[in-house]
């Protein structure tokens, strides 16, 4: 199909580079030429126009977990005010010299992050729009990452292609551009940072937005960034955080002279994002608070087709699985697609139809297509034992909680000391290895044997007593499938375009790790104050494991691991800790189908 390329420069509402100018942000549209209007599939892609891999310097996460006085922090006070819209006038308004329709391009761009989906999906006449972001090439501002501005900024493309918001053909001569040629229905889609722009800008509820198709996106930046108080990163990826993303994602800095232009202000920014994400308590506070999106799903007006990989570590299920349940509540047509890779697009995958339900998603939502797509089962899920089979329901999670049988009722002690365990800093596989299948002092395993293959689909819950001889503590739980055989990994194997599946092991793996959690111990009463952990006096610690859907081997162990430092997620500290636990208090909650 012959298509037409066009950039413009689009006028959000804010001024993040603070020159008395609202931010204009780059837009790349690449669209079908066509007799009619169309709608749109908007990507709202930071990583677009590439990143500083240079810049991508990592906190060191070897050491101790600070310990604090009891806080007297208020829920209230950490609370994001978010009737502070962060929309400004701007003190130079543009004055508009000339409205043209059209603003051309030759269509040479070189970008990241984007797939083939899009390709199809103007043979399908759909508009593909593309933007960059605060602090990218080409754009004005400075990049905040998850913040109000960056949503407001994506959200400004939506409300221009709808007739609210002005676009220029460049950045100085002040020629608006009016997109004549959309119906101004617009889907958000695309897969991690992406994926996450889709949910940030959804809870605008700006109008046009018709549905939202995030692929292994977040909706809380917490979540991914922290957990119950530690500094708990993506797997593989420890000692990241969100100003580390907001530094890469700043390719302004690949044009000198613009970059010099906002470098005081950009070093500003990074000072205070450090300041204010807090590495030393990893508490919840208003930087977080602005950054949950959940706290604002009563805005949302469109649907969601909810893209998510169970084996996905670096954006875990929680993120999507937490999203969807926030859309049940409020009754949001919705579905949520679980799928056995990692954190990857699926379109090519074997019997998944994903790409057959996308179209179909589309036609209905931004075409007005009766289809029936919004009838049919609104969760599907790949199992791990077949996957060519999907479980389909119109909930999640479908599991109900069954008490983990611990039958010992001592008090045993765990050692937490690094130095004791095999781990070098090249080694995890080794230390989860002695974790899970040796006997050690830096857990306690608990075991059990299911009489039949068993389904668990939901989040694990764990509690117990425990006193420390420390004024605090890792704590950490993980739920392990101990048998040896064959599984099913996240590896693609085939034309991942076109048709791939994932691999099955060729030589047996012993186990396989569902899932884990972790607390800070003086986080035990919430996320945002730390409590007064006296030593050695029993307290009550409970929390959940990431959400997963997964199906036990009839022939396994249902193994309940408590530990301490997890060296793949956690800081790796030199203190070493006796955490003694009350076994009679233990209590393990699966969720069973």
């Amino acid at each position: 199909m012959e298509t037409i390329f066009e950039k413009v420069y689009v006028e959000t509402p804010v001024d993040t580079d603070e020159d008395g100018k609202l931010d204009l942000i780059a837009v790349y549209i690449k669209r079908p030429k066509v007799d009619k209007k169309v709608p749109v599939v908007y990507v709202a892609n930071p990583y677009m126009l590439h990143c500083n891999e240079d810049w991508y310097e990592l906190f060191d996460v070897k050491k101790d977990v600070k310990i604090y006085p009891e806080q007297t922090i208020k829920k209230e006070d950490i609370q994001f005010d978010f009737t502070d819209s962060k929309e400004v006038t701007p003190l130079y308004p543009r004055q508009t010299t000339k409205v043209v329709h059209e603003s051309f391009d030759d269509g040479n761009w070189d970008f990241e992050c984007v797939s083939n989906l899009y390709d199809h999906l103007i043979e399908r006449e759909y508009a593909a729009v593309f933007s960059g972001g605060l602090g990218t090439r080409g754009s004005d501002g400075i990049e905040l990452c998850g913040s109000r501005e960056e949503v407001l900024a994506f959200k400004a493309v939506i409300d221009w292609l709808n007739g609210r918001a002005r676009a220029f053909t460049n950045k100085t001569d002040n020629i608006e551009v009016k997109p004549l040629w959309t119906t101004g229905n617009v889907a958000m889609s695309a897969k991690s940072y992406l994926g996450t722009m889709c949910m940030g800008v959804a809870t605008t509820g700006v109008e046009g937005l018709k549905t939202i198709i995030p692929e292994a996106g977040i909706c809380n930046w917490y979540d991914y960034y922290r957990c119950n108080g530690l500094v708990v990163s993506a797997l593989g990826w420890s000692g990241d955080d969100c100003n580390i993303l907001a530094k890469y994602c700043t390719s302004r800095a690949f044009d000198p002279e613009d970059f010099e232009s906002i470098k005081p202000l950009f070093e500003k920014s990074q000072k205070e994002m450090i300041e204010r994400e807090d590495r030393d308590s990893a508490n919840y506070n208003q930087f977080w608070d602005e950054r949950n999106y959940l706290n604002l799903m009563d805005n949302v007006k469109c649907s969601a087709f909810i893209i998510q990989g169970l084996e996905d570590w670096n954006v875990k299920p929680n993120q999507a699985t937490n999203f969807f349940k926030e859309l049940e509540k409020r009754n949001i047509d919705r579905r949520l697609f679980l799928h056995r890779g990692e954190h990857v697009y699926t379109y090519g995958l074997r019997d998944s139809h994903t790409l057959d339900m996308i179209d179909a998603w589309l036609d209905h939502y931004l075409k007005g297509v009766d289809n029936g797509i919004e009838s049919e089962p609104k969760v599907y899920v790949e199992s791990n034992v077949d996957q060519s089979k999907w479980d389909t329901s119109d909930t999640w999670p479908v599991g109900k909680d069954v008490l983990f049988p611990i039958q010992s009722c001592k008090e045993k002690t765990i050692i937490d000391d690094i130095k004791s365990t095999v781990y070098t800093s090249d080694n995890n596989k080794e230390w989860l290895d002695e974790l899970v299948l040796k006997e050690n002092a830096h857990s306690l395993k608990y075991s059990w044997k299911p009489e039949k293959e068993m389904r668990i689909s939901g989040n694990v819950k764990v509690s117990f007593k425990a006193k420390i001889n420390q004024p605090t503590a890792i704590l950490s739980a993980m739920l392990v499938e101990v048998n040896e055989y064959c599984r099913l990994t996240s590896e693609q194997v085939g034309d991942v375009d076109n048709d791939y599946i994932f691999k099955v092991e060729e030589t047996p793996s012993k186990y396989k790790v569902i899932s884990r959690g972790w607390m800070n111990a003086q986080n035990k009463d919430s996320l945002y104050a730390k409590v007064e952990i006296k030593k050695d006096t029993y307290y009550n610690y409970s929390f959940e494991m990431i959400s997963e859907d997964y199906t036990i081997h009839k022939e396994s162990e249902l193994v309940l691991i408590l530990y301490g430092i997890d060296v793949e997620q956690t800081q790796i500290q030199t203190i070493i800790t006796n955490i003694t636990i009350d076994e009679a208090s233990i209590q393990c909650f699966v969720p069973i189908v």
